[in-house]
């Protein structure tokens, strides 16, 4: 596992390695304060240009990611960041829209 900078990449013990960019980590992050904020209709995206500053073990089940804006509640799960990289998989930088990216949300 290595975290610190722009982004977060993750290396299985089946040998799956999973990359993660800091804002979308920091975006699907499931602290009390981020989803009360979603729900609530006011969260706002993460800085295109945040990082993440530590990266800390929490048990065997989970790490707590600290970033660079201060935000250090969140607790990912394995079992949740495995979920992240199978269901909502970030789009990569600069990528042009497609006609799809528009239905997600319908």
């Amino acid at each position: 596992m290595t975290g610190k900078g722009a982004g977060l990449k993750l290396t299985w013990p089946d040998g799956q390695v999973l990359s993660f960019t800091a804002p979308f980590l920091r975006d699907n992050s499931q602290s009390a304060r981020s989803k009360k904020l979603k729900l609530s209709g006011l969260a706002v995206p993460a800085a295109a240009d945040l990082s993440i500053s530590a990266v800390r073990p929490i048990g065997s089940y989970a790490i707590n990611i600290v970033f660079s804006d201060g935000y250090d509640r969140a607790i990912y799960p394995w079992a949740y960041l495995l979920d992240l990289a199978q269901t909502v998989q970030p789009a990569p930088e600069n990528s042009p829209l497609t006609p799809n990216d528009f239905l997600k949300g319908n």
